[in-house]
């Protein structure tokens, strides 16, 4: 018991070397003195320990010495560094901008003919790419691209090549000639050819006019000829030094749009099924006006004829008629009689005077109806396009607005001309009812002076 009690006491008694190692005893102590000597030998380590770490602390507090005073060496160098450059660049400026200045005064006026042989270059080499000649010349040169994007002084060589590049376009820009080249026809078919061209302006083969695609770098037919396509073949087949041919001043921009342009019939068929339908009544509307026109005409001769020779009564016209009937009741019947009997006559006569106006009318205003009919079917398939797919690509509405409005401009051509002939036609009725009324009323008058 009283062992125990020493070995604890001595255990409180150790001093504590580090707070993450615990102590432990040895099982094998016995006695204070394997104790003692077990503390000795633990104190020793503990001390040799402390010493290896104050060794490696020292080492690395040198070691951080030595770099401090490295890092400011190095500080001390690039500072010295950054002002010798400072100064060298601030050299270069003061350098720079003395040749400068003296660049400016040696130049003179040559830098003014730089800036015009880079842009005389950069123009010549648009037009080029994009001209008729490009098919024959090439649509790029070396020459113009060096120069126009050369930020030096262009030297003598470069200088005649400019001027042999300028004389050759204008060469090429005069001449008039066919040549054999490779080109798309109208299906979009790559075919060789024949390829006529007047100088920058046209060109054409025998099919008829071409255009120049710089994106494929080939001629391309036009899928609309012009009328004055008509000339090629007289300009082709002619031996003659002069001949007539039109060309394009915009080199080739007014042929593609004619090309784009629609027709007379494009726009017809831009007006749907309410277009034909249109069309279809305007035109048996004019047919028939222009037959009932006819008749009116030799129904009118017929009547001028019968009035200037009453005594020979002619029963195919109706103031012959009209004769005829006076001519059996002027003796038979009284006076009253004889002026309904011709009033009668004259209201059979009615209507035959008046066939066909009413339908002639009935079409002059159901043509614009229609055509309002195709506005709003128009519009209502353009508002769906937009419901559809939105306004962001107005060739998607462009079908129901072509429609809405070529509908409305049929409705109003044919109503027009339909007005036209229905009013002709009513004078004319007019006219011829005028006359065999005044004769109706004379024949009656003549008979009561008599009578009376």
């Amino acid at each position: 018991m009283k062992l125990r009690v020493l070995l604890l006491t001595a255990l409180f008694s150790l001093p504590v070397f580090s707070e993450e190692k615990a102590v432990s005893i040895p099982e094998n102590i016995q006695s204070l003195q394997q104790l003692l000597e077990q503390v000795k030998k633990d104190g020793l380590k503990e001390a040799r320990v402390h010493k290896e770490r104050e060794a490696v602390f020292a080492t690395d507090a040198k070691e951080q010495k030595l770099a401090l005073k490295k890092a400011k060496d190095e500080l001390v160098a690039t500072k010295k560094e950054t002002n010798r450059l400072k100064n060298t660049f601030d050299d270069n400026e003061e350098t720079l901008a003395e040749l400068e200045e003296e660049l400016r005064k040696r130049m003179g006026n040559l830098g003014e003919m730089f800036g015009v042989v880079r842009q005389v270059s950069q123009d010549i080499a648009s037009i080029r790419e994009h001209s008729l000649l490009a098919n024959e010349l090439g649509a790029r040169s070396d020459v113009l691209d060096e120069l126009s994007e050369s930020k030096a002084l262009p030297s003598i060589p470069e200088l005649e090549q400019l001027w042999y590049e300028m004389q050759l376009h204008m060469t090429k820009q005069g001449e008039s000639k066919a040549y054999k080249t490779t080109y798309l026809n109208a299906n979009g078919i790559k075919v060789e050819g024949d390829i006529y061209h007047i100088g920058p302006f046209v060109a054409f083969n025998n099919d008829g006019f071409v255009n120049y695609d710089a994106n494929t770098q080939l001629f391309l037919e036009l899928n609309k000829q012009p009328n004055e396509a008509g000339l090629i073949d007289s300009y082709i087949d002619s031996g003659e030094d002069i001949e007539s041919m039109i060309i394009d001043p915009t080199r080739g921009t007014l042929l593609s749009l004619n090309s784009q342009s629609p027709s007379v019939m494009d726009r017809i068929h831009q007006g749907g099924l309410i277009g034909y339908i249109i069309l279809t009544l305007a035109f048996s509307g004019i047919v028939y006006a222009g037959i009932l026109l006819v008749q009116r005409f030799t129904m009118q001769q017929q009547i001028k004829v019968q009035l200037n020779s009453p005594e020979t009564i002619n029963t195919s016209n109706p103031l012959g008629r009209i004769l005829s009937v006076y001519k059996n009741e002027q003796s038979a019947s009284d006076l009253e009689t004889l002026e309904m009997k011709l009033d009668e006559a004259v209201l059979k006569e009615l209507p035959e005077l008046e066939k066909g106006l009413s339908i002639v009318k009935l079409l002059a205003a159901v043509a614009p109806l229609l055509g309002l009919l195709g506005t709003v079917t128009g519009m209502i398939a353009t508002f769906q396009s937009i419901t559809l797919f939105g306004t962001g690509d107005p060739k998607l509405m462009a079908g129901g607005i072509s429609q809405a409005l070529i509908t409305t401009v049929l409705g109003l051509v044919a109503a027009i001309p339909l007005l036209f002939m229905h009013n002709i036609l009513n004078g004319r009725s007019k006219e011829m009812i005028q006359i065999l009324d005044q004769q109706a009323a004379g024949i009656i008058a003549e008979q009561a002076q008599k009578r009376s």
